[in-house]
């Protein structure tokens, strides 16, 4: 709502421009963009929209000026129109830019415009009788020069949707960057008349300058200002910017292609999960490690999230897992060797993906402690070191929560539902020096609503499991419905010295630690074998699920297999938009070998046939769980190698409506094409 909100119908808007040092490569932009209107907050946490949707949110958007010392563009674009239709001079590789005037015109030492030295640009958004938006006019003028350069944008097929946009108020925005690849701006283009043969962004200047603005009705003489020397290279005005943050921004956007997704594992009866960090864009995220496709490592000062994919850099909201757990139990195994008193390992469900607010954070963090300024629901399935456990419940806002486990206190008593001598260092049912097994569980009643939360922990060669039973908690339904709509598991590791609250010996002596040793914490602590099941069953041992019925098609039977045990071959990373998981074809008849390496390449034996899809359950078919790629705009490129494929060999990469293929067919996998 601070944003400008600028209604320029029927007006010029006229600045003067200094972009001397902006050569090839480099791109020096002023535009009008619908951010006073647009409610997303954006990948970019700032509301930024614009056409090409870089920040994950499409405006309208009005390119008054792209430019360098060699090219200048002036375009229109509706929300989502990419091209969009406009004038100007230069650009084009395989094809032409603009050619409204000429390099001799416009450039370094040009006849009308000597791009050594400031100039001044009027645009004007003149009106018809009703007052819709005709055309866009954009003129360029220099002291000491008599030809102006114009361009004239009308008879664009989106007019009237920018009309309403600017009727509505747009907000003026600056960018400078540079690039290699900026040709379709600046290069010759086919017919060889554009200005630039190659880029040289490491030439570009360190900044360029707008100033003296000013806004009048069309056909109004030009107002005075009380000074544009900031544009004109000398002292800096009040009107006047300057842009000399171009390196920051270019380090910034460095340090976000450079960080990278931790890597991601298999949980059982769900599927594919990736694992996201916080700290991308608050100062770095800690390490965290995953080995294999069952095991995570998160490391001192870490918080992660359960995801369906990770995008490097980027947060997105609806990224997040959002389980559903009730009547259903998740397992795992944790080893807490190392974690002694003053450490804290947390495994806990949030309500991310409901979250709207990107949070302090600004990943979409929120907890009932609102540690990052956004308040929901939590979970705490642990909390826990050697010598303590807590689980509790919290609905938003709800810091205290309702909980049990055994451990801490200082002038009050925590949880004491079993003792030091069971649980920790050579405890006789949970020997907290080896790993062991938690499973949680969320029973319902009659109606599907929550009753209770279960922890049970068990360890191997032991026979007494240690359990809580957390129900009669005043805020149940509120826990109930935030599960019922799925929660995002988080998983964390800290340290304090003030960890006493946890695992403090308490006013009445009986808890573990005299006091707290932050320095002491191991370096990382390892969660493994993740699995859902349906209260009641075997963990380990679930069947393949069947894809739902619906009122037109029961549900398919897979035919018994030969192959042996259904397995997920694994993910790749496609950069530009983050992992995919494979889901090949003949479960579980024939298992077909597919064969993902390092993360990047998929080898595919004779007769396979794989899908890329968000999430893979092994044995399981689910067309909802295939990708549905967009590809409307955009260019995909892979590597391929078919050494050794010859006559009568066919390899095959294609696109199928698969998502939308609501009968599992004769395959039994949603498969469909235009074969038939």
């Amino acid at each position: 709502e601070q944003y400008l909100a600028l209604n320029l119908l029927g007006k010029t808007l006229r600045f003067t421009t200094d972009v001397s040092g902006a050569g090839c490569g480099c791109n020096a932009a002023f535009y009008l963009a619908s951010m006073r209107q647009n409610n997303e907050p954006s990948t970019c946490y700032d509301y930024y929209c614009d056409a090409n949707n870089v920040c994950g949110v499409s405006c309208a958007e009005i390119d008054i000026m792209e430019a360098n010392q060699y090219a200048w563009h002036s375009t229109l674009h509706t929300s989502r129109d990419h091209s969009g239709l406009g004038g100007g001079y230069g650009g084009g590789s395989s094809f032409d830019g603009p050619r409204d005037f000429n390099g001799a015109q416009y450039g370094p030492g040009g006849s009308c415009i000597d791009t050594n030295m400031p100039f001044e640009v009027d645009v004007s958004f003149p009106v018809d009788s009703q007052g819709a938006l005709q055309a866009m006019d954009v003129t360029l003028t220099q002291d000491g020069k008599s030809c102006p350069l114009t361009v004239h944008v009308a008879g664009y097929p989106g007019m009237a949707e920018l009309s309403e946009a600017i009727a509505a108020g747009m907000t003026p925005v600056f960018s400078y960057w540079k690039a290699d690849d900026m040709l379709w701006l600046d290069g010759k283009g086919a017919d060889g008349q554009g200005p630039c043969r190659v880029d040289e962004p490491g030439s570009c200047g360190k900044a360029v300058r707008f100033g003296g603005f000013s806004i009048r009705e069309i056909g109004a003489p030009v107002p005075t200002t009380t000074s544009t020397t900031g544009a004109a290279g000398g002292e800096t005005g009040a009107a006047d910017v300057l842009f000399e943050a171009a390196s920051d921004i270019l380090d910034a956007v460095r340090r976000r292609q450079e960080v990278k997704c931790p890597g991601s594992i298999d949980m059982g009866g769900h599927g594919h999960v990736a694992l996201v960090p916080t700290g991308w864009h608050t100062g770095g995220a800690a390490p965290l490690d995953v080995q294999g496709t069952s095991t995570v490592l998160p490391h001192m000062g870490t918080r992660a999230y359960f995801a369906e994919t990770c995008t490097p850099g980027i947060y997105d909201r609806s990224q997040y897992t959002a389980m559903k757990l009730l009547s259903k139990s998740l397992s795992f195994t944790v080893d807490l060797s190392g974690i002694g008193c003053g450490c804290n390992v947390a495994l806990y469900l949030v309500a991310m993906r409901q979250n709207p607010k990107p949070s302090e954070s600004l990943d979409f963090y929120c907890d009932a402690d609102s540690i990052s300024g956004v308040a929901c629901d939590e979970i705490d399935i642990m909390e826990a070191n050697q010598y303590a456990w807590h689980s509790t419940l919290h609905s938003a806002h709800d810091h205290n929560g309702q909980g049990k486990g055994y451990g801490g206190g200082s002038n009050f008593n925590g949880p004491r539902d079993w003792s030091g001598s069971q649980y920790g260092r050579g405890g006789s049912c949970i020997d907290t020096n080896k790993p062991f097994e938690v499973a949680v569980s969320f029973p319902t009643d009659a109606q599907g609503n929550m009753q209770a939360m279960e922890v049970t922990l068990t360890q191997n060669g032991k026979s007494c499991p240690l359990s809580v039973r957390i129900d009669g908690y005043p805020g149940m339904a509120q826990v109930s419905a935030a599960l019922k709509e799925g929660m995002t598991p988080v998983m964390s590791y800290w340290s304090s010295d003030d960890m006493l609250w946890m695992d403090g010996k308490g006013s009445d002596g009986q808890g573990p630690c005299a006091q707290d040793d932050a320095a002491a914490c191991s370096d990382s602590v390892s969660f493994s074998d993740f699995s859902v099941t349906e209260i009641g069953s075997e963990t380990g041992q679930q069947q393949p699920q069947q894809p739902q019925t619906t009122t037109a098609l029961a549900a398919p039977v897979l035919p018994q297999g030969k192959g042996g045990a259904a397995r997920c071959p694994g993910d790749i990373s496609v950069l530009g938009f983050g992992d995919a998981s494979i889901i090949p074809t003949g479960w579980p008849r024939d298992n077909l070998p597919i064969d993902v390496l390092q993360s990047s390449q998929l080898v595919t034996h004779m007769g396979a046939r794989g899908y890329f899809a968000s999430t893979c359950t092994a044995g399981t078919y689910s067309n909802e769980q295939y990708l549905a790629l967009n590809l409307l705009g955009k260019t995909l490129r892979f590597t391929t190698d078919v050494s050794g494929a010859g006559c009568g060999c066919n390899a095959a990469f294609y696109l199928a409506s698969m998502r939308q293929n609501n009968e599992p067919s004769t395959c039994y996998d949603y498969y469909c094409d235009a074969n038939n």
